[in-house]
């Protein structure tokens, strides 16, 4: 489901930077994915490789993963942005499916971005995603007292 949305605020104009980029991802627009990104651009993603991916590498994973996937959704939740002068720090978290080499996928993750703005216009500088635990993982990182009744 695409997202835009038309906001006044500080706080929106970020929201919508990032509600474009996943657009882009779900058109699959290479164009529109680089013009979102700053030139110093890196990520952790929650996809492999686990390193950091730093710029025309992580575009071209990014983009690699466009040939393969697709019916991709994707919903921002829980919004939140903080503007420190020409710095952003967004959070969220995303909920997204996808069909990837004919399986699906369904995860949740939480984000974070930083943006800097160049001129009037609001690029991507860092991504950081990390894919919420299954019940299953929950259960084993949950010491034995807070388990117990």
């Amino acid at each position: 489901m695409e997202q835009t949305t038309v906001g006044s605020s500080p706080q929106d104009e970020i929201r919508n930077v990032i509600v474009k980029r996943f657009d882009a991802i779900k058109n699959k627009d290479e164009g529109a994915v680089k013009a979102m990104v700053d030139e110093h651009y890196n990520k952790f993603d929650d996809w492999p490789p686990p390193e950091r991916q730093e710029g025309s590498k992580a575009l071209e994973n990014e983009f690699d993963a466009f040939k393969v996937m697709s019916s991709y959704t994707y919903e921002l939740r829980d919004f939140q942005a903080n503007i420190l002068g020409n710095t952003a720090i967004a959070t969220f978290t995303i909920h997204y499916r996808a069909v990837m080499r004919n399986r699906t996928f369904d995860v949740t993750s939480r984000v974070t971005s930083v943006l800097n703005k160049q001129d009037s216009t609001w690029k991507v500088v860092h991504e950081h995603f990390s894919r919420f635990p299954s019940p299953m993982q929950q259960q084993q990182y949950m010491p034995r007292r807070m388990m117990q009744p």
